[in-house]
């Protein structure tokens, strides 16, 4: 798991007692595709909030291009360049495609929106 942008090693988060993830690797490398798949229940949405800052791990590592990280909030993900849409109330109807995946982070060029590079990144 070298090449890996993002990889975490040894997640492990624990609710009252119950074992929602233990001992989790996953990594991503550039110019690949990912998924999380799983039974309900299997912790998938858990390891998607601590990925993105929303919960903090009980164990493990996180590294970002090779360097530890600790995410405390969903901004520090995001400032790292993570960014978690969550499926249930995520999408703002009146928004396009572009602007509603891009609604946390939007590119900016001379202070103004990049709407070309907005576009691109969808």
């Amino acid at each position: 798991m070298t090449d890996a942008i993002v990889e975490y090693r040894g997640i492990s988060k624990f609710f009252a007692g119950i074992r929602a993830l233990e001992n989790v690797d996953f990594a991503c490398r550039p110019g690949s595709i990912h998924a999380i798949l799983g039974e309900n229940g299997a912790g998938k949405s858990t390891l998607i909030k601590i990925m993105s800052g929303v919960l903090q791990p009980d164990a493990g590592e996180m590294l970002v291009a090779g360097k530890p990280v600790s995410f405390a909030t969903p901004q520090a993900a995001n400032d790292a360049g993570i960014v978690c849409m969550f499926q249930e109330l995520s999408l703002v109807p009146d928004l396009s495609v572009a602007d509603n995946i891009s609604i946390s982070r939007p590119p900016r060029r001379f202070g103004m929106i990049d709407r070309r590079a907005q576009v691109r990144r969808a």
